[in-house]
């Protein structure tokens, strides 16, 4: 998981990037990636990481996309069969593998990890302004659940200078992990 490092960074930036736009409170910061990226690391001890590489005619490998699917366990007040659950806690393709069936192909490796592991439901987060990824999602089967709503109740602080660093991506080759390893 070391060598995908770079290439799993660069995702959770140009995530990170593409939120701010739908929600501006999204900051784009290298060391939140890190430490987001080593926290989804520790989730997977129940968990996995799926990659999606796309081969070039060259020959040439390049990572496209990303999953990283988890336990997560509900409130007391949900059925017993549903209070441990797979949770899809990151899902991103880059914009050369959109319309591709990546998305869908990740999803559905997710989906075979929490069956093979005993989960009956899975769990996936969005921002309501992403009216993209929730058309993904119902294709895929995924109906509403619960809704957060927000408010804002004090004004906005400025952020100190450095905090709102863009940090721009870098191509970078990642190993092989083909969609079917668990």
């Amino acid at each position: 998981m070391e060598n995908d490092k770079p290439v799993i960074l660069d995702f959770i930036i140009a995530l990170q990037r593409y939120e701010s736009f739908l929600e501006p409170n999204h900051l784009i910061d290298h060391s939140l990636a890190e430490e987001y990226f080593a926290y989804l690391l520790e989730c997977t001890a129940k968990g996995a990481i799926f990659m999606a590489d796309e081969i070039a005619p060259d020959g040439q490998v390049k990572t496209i996309g990303w999953a990283v699917v988890h336990e997560q366990v509900s409130e007391a007040f949900i059925r017993a069969d549903e209070r441990a659950y797979a949770y899809l806690a990151e899902l991103y393709v880059s914009e050369e593998g959109r319309g591709s069936g990546t998305g869908r192909k990740l999803i559905q490796a997710c989906e075979d990890w929490a069956v093979a592991h005993g989960y009956a439901t899975m769990r996936i987060d969005l921002l309501a302004r992403n009216v993209g990824a929730a058309r993904a999602y119902e294709k895929a089967g995924y109906q509403p659940y619960c809704q957060e709503v927000k408010k804002r109740l004090l004004p906005e602080c400025e952020e100190p200078e450095g905090a709102m660093n863009v940090v721009p991506l870098r191509p970078v080759r990642a190993k092989r992990m083909p969609l079917s390893a668990a």
